[in-house]
Formats: C-alpha cells, sequence, structure tokens
C-alpha cells in the first residue's frame, strides 16, 4: 500500500502544512482529523490499514489532512470573527492547494 508524506509552506495559512496520502490510484477522499487531531491519527488509530484492501486494490486513495482547530474554531482567546476568518483561510488552503495536488498526483479518470 503507498504511503507518501507531503510537507509544504501554505500560503493561503502562512504556516508549514503536512499531509500523508494512502494509496495509489481510485478515488481520491479528503480525510479530516478529529477536533484538534493531526494528519497521522488515521493512520496511528488503525483505520487506515482497516481499508488496506481497497486502497491496494486502488479503488481508493485518502488524502489525511492536518487541523488548525486551535488557531481558528477552538481558538477561544480570539474573538469570534477573527476565528471565522482564519477557518476561512484553512478552506481556502483546502479548496486551492490540497485538492490540486490530488489532482495533480492522481488524475481524474473518466
Amino acid at each position: 500500500m503507498g504511503r507518501i508524506y507531503h510537507s509544504w509552506w501554505s500560503s493561503r495559512l502562512q504556516r508549514e502544512m503536512e499531509l500523508l496520502v494512502f494509496g495509489h490510484a481510485g478515488a481520491r477522499v479528503l480525510v479530516f482529523p478529529t477536533r484538534g487531531g493531526r494528519f497521522y491519527d488515521y493512520e496511528n488509530w488503525g483505520l487506515v490499514a482497516a481499508l488496506r484492501r481497497p486502497l491496494e486494490q486502488g479503488l481508493l486513495q485518502l488524502y489525511c489532512v492536518d487541523s488548525i482547530d486551535y488557531e481558528s474554531l477552538y481558538a477561544f482567546h480570539q474573538p469570534p470573527s477573527k476565528r471565522i476568518a482564519r477557518h476561512a483561510q484553512y478552506e481556502r488552503y483546502i479548496l486551492d492547494e490540497v485538492v490540486p495536488l490530488s489532482e495533480k498526483v492522481t488524475p481524474t479518470r473518466i
């Protein structure tokens, strides 16, 4: 089963971001961590191993992204407007950086 680690400076978030990709082909699935979780949690908890067969068969590809929960929605020291603005930056990171990476790594086949 393929496992690739990616790390890069996010221009949307102005910080280093990390993610793991499991599988080599198939439906691309974004895997978000639980509240305050990290990109490696699903692997550590055995969920990736539970999907070994479809991952190895090229039916499924997981993109396990990192969170910034404690900089956004759970940054209770910040006013709500700043927390939501930071979450909106995270959304742009997912849409403008992670999704294009997934399309580059595994182009959609029709």
